[in-house]
């Protein structure tokens, strides 16, 4: 069984340890996002992909059931580590439809893995993708305040 609490913990202190590159349109950058528990109230960092796409950021999941994606909708918002003093809180938007194929059209071919989760493969075109829009995780990232 894996041990996803312990692969979280190598990743984020990887990202942590590693010079922090700027985004660059269309490609995932590493990130360690930190939210709020949605039962324990303490903050929680997830280690992440985020993706620049037209200039906004996006998380992708293959599933809603995610711990990260869970603490993130119910806390409202986050921070991202390492985004600089005045860009790091965000508000989360969950995105469906044609903003949701988008951005993992984007994603996925980049991503490095394919999530066994997907119901589709990561090189799908975009009408493989939209009729499962509504159970994928896709989330805005727009900046707070």
């Amino acid at each position: 069984m894996t041990d996803w609490r312990a692969l979280n913990a190598q990743a984020i202190d990887a990202i942590r340890a590693a010079p922090a590159g700027p985004y660059t349109e269309g490609e995932p950058i590493r990130r360690v996002i930190m939210v709020t528990g949605r039962r324990s109230g303490r903050p929680r960092p997830f280690a992440i992909n985020v993706t620049q796409i037209g200039g906004q950021h996006y998380l992708c999941s293959a599933t809603r059931r995610r711990d990260w994606f869970r603490n993130l909708m119910a806390a409202g918002e986050c921070v991202v580590e390492r985004d600089g003093p005045d860009d790091s809180r965000h508000v989360p938007v969950l995105v469906e439809g044609t903003e949701a194929v988008t951005a993992l059209m984007t994603y996925l071919p980049k991503a490095g893995y394919a999530d066994p989760e997907l119901p589709f493969p990561v090189d799908a075109p975009a009408e493989l993708i939209a009729p499962h829009t509504g159970a994928i995780a896709v989330v805005r990232l727009d900046p707070a305040g």
